[in-house]
């Protein structure tokens, strides 16, 4: 299952490159690299295998979590564990639907 993307002007606001809101990718740049846009599919898997919105549920919960540990939004983004587990797959190739939609189960919030 691949993305379908869209490139906007306006989301995801500054600092951002992409979101994923199941099936999309809406992104700023002109382009996607492939990395990032392995990053965005690492998502978009994710919000599969959780039937979407048990994604968005968990994410909010994680942020939430992470902005009351930290006390700053930058970090308690890093540190939600779908991010990491994004992050760290980014850089690999050949990667499963399965890998990609558990893979973030492996972490914790703040490791």
């Amino acid at each position: 299952m691949k993305p379908w993307t869209i490139h906007t002007r306006h989301i995801p606001r500054r600092g951002f490159h992409a979101i994923t809101l199941f099936p999309v990718v809406l992104y700023r740049d002109e382009e996607l690299s492939e990395a990032e846009m392995r990053h965005e599919t690492v998502h978009l898997w994710q919000q599969a295998m959780l039937l979407v919105v048990g994604f968005y549920v968990l994410y909010l919960t994680f942020w939430a979590i992470g902005l009351l540990r930290y006390r700053d939004a930058q970090k308690a983004y890093r540190m939600i564990p779908f991010e990491q587990s994004a992050y760290q797959l980014e850089r690999r190739e050949g990667l499963t639907a399965w890998e990609m939609g558990w893979n973030w189960t492996k972490w914790k919030i703040g490791r």
